[in-house]
């Protein structure tokens, strides 16, 4: 997964809004093979989140105060490594009723199986990212490197709160994460063969999307385009 992980940061990085972020994370999470996605923020009892789970679950979660016994937390913050979870192997002769309920309930809505990430934040909190499966089981040759799935998370992390208090006087340009991406490479001085080297994709496919890019933008080159991304702030320097 190290390769996936890098790439959710190239996309992160010139990511502009939520939506964006939500695009990117969702790319990664299927690209890994998963369905949905969770990035949960944890410090004493409060919780954040930003996820792709579903609506109704999301309420149940937060309604019966989950968090405190959901496996997934509970491991994150003791073990503080990436692992591989199963909520069928949450089962215990001595469970309680409300974790047999969590458990049954997290199956019933999809969330069965999956990897997490938590990385220690400030303060005490805890930052973890998931992607989960409705499968029973996940493979454990999916996991990588925990350094570089750690990045992964803070960048998920600082990109979220510097979008949370950055507002853009200028009109939002809704370009795709792909977009964004290979005009970033195209910024640095890569060519098209280059850029789908790197983002491993074909050329034609690299072109479709600066072309995309440069007509969104009403800009008449690809110099253009970046001088404008630039102009507004939306392509931030390294």
């Amino acid at each position: 997964m190290d390769g996936q992980f890098q790439s959710l940061i190239d996309a992160l990085d010139v990511t502009n809004d939520e939506r964006t972020v939500r695009s990117a994370l969702k790319s990664f999470t299927i690209g890994c093979g998963f369905e949905r996605f969770a990035y949960l923020q944890t410090a004493g009892g409060e919780i954040k989140t930003f996820n792709s789970y579903l609506p109704e679950w999301q309420d149940i979660y937060f309604a019966n105060r989950y968090s405190r016994v959901d496996p997934v937390v509970t491991t994150a913050k003791r073990r503080k490594t990436l692992f591989v979870w199963s909520a069928d192997q949450w089962l215990a002769r001595n469970q309680a009723k409300e974790q047999k309920l969590f458990q049954s309930q997290a199956i019933d809505f999809g969330v069965r199986s999956g990897i997490t990430v938590p990385v220690e934040g400030s303060f005490g909190s805890i930052l973890m990212l998931t992607v989960a499966s409705s499968r029973s089981q996940v493979d454990a040759f999916a996991l990588g490197d925990h350094a570089v799935a750690a990045r992964a998370v803070l960048y998920v992390h600082h990109r979220l709160r510097m979008l949370a208090a950055r507002s853009f006087s200028t009109p939002k340009i809704l370009l795709s994460p792909r977009e964004l991406v290979c005009l970033k490479w195209s910024a640095k001085g890569k060519y098209m063969p280059e850029i789908a080297e790197l983002t491993n994709t074909r050329h034609r496919t690299v072109q479709y999307y600066l072309d995309n890019a440069r007509a969104k933008l009403e800009a008449t080159n690809l110099t253009h385009a970046v001088a404008i991304m630039k102009d507004r702030g939306l392509l931030e320097p390294d």
